[in-house]
Parts: C-alpha cells; structure tokens; sequence
C-alpha cells in the first residue's frame, strides 16, 4: 500500500510540474502574439508595411523568453534564499 501511495505522489507532482512549464510555454506564446497583433494594428493604421508586426514579433518573444527565464531559472533561487 505504501509502494502504490508514493506511486500516486509522483504522478500528481509529475503533472503538477508539467502544467506548469506547458503555462510557461503558453504565456510565451502569448506574448509574441500579443505583440505581434499590436505592431499588426499600428501597421494597419498607419498604413506601411508589416515591419512593425515584425518587431512587435521579436519584443514579444523577448519578453516571453525573460518572463520563462525569470520563472525557471531566478524565482526558484530566490525561492531557497527565503527562510520559513
């Protein structure tokens, strides 16, 4: 019985950890579009071409990929840091 409870612990922490990263994935992916669509409406109000859908491209996935970095790499130190 207790094999089959430790079994069921490292699923649940399996999916628990999985969820989090594919929420990582999709807050990344949402960024770039985000921005995307942005520079895709500037474009279209001001009527040039789609370089500013390009760029909004390229922040967004900045920014998707700072707030990955800051999430799997700087919040878990800070995490071991506080004492409770």
């Amino acid at each position: 019985m207790a094999e089959r409870d430790k079994n069921t612990e490292r699923e649940s922490e399996v999916v628990r950890v999985s969820g989090q990263f594919m929420g990582h994935g999709l807050t990344w992916a949402m960024a770039v579009l985000l921005f995307m669509g942005i520079g895709w409406w500037v474009d279209s109000k001001l009527g040039s071409g789609p370089i500013l859908m390009i760029i909004g491209a390229f922040v967004g996935g900045g920014a998707g990929f700072y707030s990955l970095y800051y999430h799997i790499l700087i919040e878990p130190r800070l995490g071991e840091d506080d004492p409770r």
